[in-house]
């Protein structure tokens, strides 16, 4: 919201701020459903001890053998050249 009110035209200061407050009005109304959402449905938010994905001995074990570098290991998901995870689920390379 400080970003839309140093917006100096008006009407694109208005845009945005609309937006910004469109874009909050729907995250509280998704907060809510899931809230009123089964007991036997994760709920999409988390809670996490560290922000750090700490590595077990496991994870940290290289594999020698050769494998398809495009292709996740553990998901089968599509994977790019350019990352060192995988962007479905996270895995390292």
């Amino acid at each position: 919201m400080t970003i839309a009110e140093q917006i100096d035209d008006p009407s694109e200061r208005l845009r945005a701020t609309l937006q910004v407050e469109s874009a909050i009005h729907l995250a509280i109304q998704y907060r809510e459903l899931v809230e009123l959402t089964p007991d036997d449905i994760a709920p999409p938010f988390v809670e996490v001890d560290s922000p750090i994905r700490i590595l077990s001995d496991e994870d940290s074990v290289i594999s020698t053998t050769s494998h398809d570098t495009t292709i996740c290991t553990k998901c089968d998901a599509e994977m790019t050249q350019d990352l060192e995870f995988c962007p479905a689920c996270g895995e390292y390379r």
